[in-house]
């Protein structure tokens, strides 16, 4: 009985080990649960150790928002800048503005049509991009969205806590001017979640100082002259703000153009929030007085390295909270090296 047993043993041992070899091999799931809810990004090193070299040449493809706003050409740079210290091929696809949520989609179904090892996303919408992240999921590709719009189902959603942004360029106000006045605010695109969230952080935080008094809040549509126009109006109803807050640089912008052709650049800080290359401009040259930077090229590079950790098999939270900086005159410099451009 005895030699029996080892004889059954010695026959089905190597049949386990090869059992247990494949499931070894086989890739892990691109989409892992039973994880903390999120991770500050200056922790991921320390938890998780160094981004995982590729076992073999990895193909990305980002579909992103479009490519004609500079926030967004610096994101594609930094994804462009990291993809490229792994040997990682990586091609982008961009809709025409951001309003362009079915051609986004389009865009991306043919993408994942064609199988790259994963997926970056910065959808419009925090729906239009659903149908594609689901079918990603059953492909077991993983999919990162990076910056706007943290879309049900994803792997993992790289990006600000946009309320906190919203929250700071109100603290940043108050700092300003201690002693309250009006502020108006410049919104987002309509339905988009940073612009829903930076709202939200915006007024909330106002209710912290009542002698900062809200008196208008507008919808821009992350357009410059639609900014423009309607803070030309604003000021016409309050000629007497101390302060507008928009929703993003490209606005901020057109705010600035409006306050200077009222000649009020000198009784009105204009705030915006991304940081792109033009608003750090305005802010050296002493018109735009600050913006909430988003840090997008970093935002690029952790699109990248999440990526990586995933097809690592690394089990990772599915928020990855980036970093902001508030950017003044006083520090401008230290952000002004803009990335390499994307191409």
């Amino acid at each position: 009985m005895k030699r029996n047993v080892l004889l059954t043993v010695a026959l089905t041992a190597p049949f386990l080990f090869i059992a247990t070899l494949a499931r070894a091999e086989e890739p892990c799931s691109a989409y892992p649960t039973g994880t903390a809810d999120k991770i500050d990004s200056v922790d991921l090193e320390k938890t998780f150790g160094p981004v995982p070299a590729p076992k073999k040449n990895l193909h990305f493809s980002y579909v992103t928002k479009t490519l004609i706003n500079e926030f967004w050409q610096d994101v594609w740079a930094g994804v462009q800048s990291e993809a490229a210290k792994y040997n990682i091929k990586v091609d982008v696809q961009a809709a025409k503005d951001e309003s362009s949520l079915i051609e986004q989609l389009n865009l991306a179904q043919t993408v994942l049509s064609k199988k790259p090892d994963a997926l970056l996303l910065s959808p419009e919408s925090d729906s239009n991009c659903v149908p594609v992240v689901e079918a990603a999921r059953k492909l077991n590709i993983p999919t990162v969205i990076i910056d706007d719009a943290r879309t049900q189902g994803a792997s993992s959603f790289v990006g600000n806590d946009q309320v906190a942004i919203g929250s700071a360029a109100a603290e940043f106000l108050h700092q300003i001017y201690p002693n309250g006045g009006k502020v108006a605010q410049i919104e987002g695109q309509a339905g988009s979640p940073n612009a829903r969230n930076r709202i939200k952080g915006f007024t909330e935080t106002l209710k912290k100082y009542p002698n900062l008094v809200l008196v208008a809040s507008q919808p821009g549509n992350w357009d410059r002259m639609t900014a423009m126009n309607i803070t030309t109006n604003i000021l016409r109803t309050h000629p007497d703000l101390v302060g507008i807050y928009a929703n993003n640089d490209g606005m901020a912008l057109g705010v600035v153009e409006a306050v200077k052709n009222a000649r009020k650049l000198k009784q009105i800080a204009v705030v915006g929030t991304d940081g792109i290359r033009e608003a750090l401009r305005s802010i050296a040259n002493g018109e735009e007085r600050a913006t909430v930077s988003e840090l997008d090229n970093q935002e690029g590079i952790l699109g990248v390295q999440v990526a990586s950790r995933l097809l690592g098999c690394q089990r990772i939270p599915p928020w990855i909270v980036s970093q902001h900086a508030v950017i003044t005159i006083d520090n401008v410099k230290d952000f002004t090296n803009p990335p390499s451009p994307a191409k």
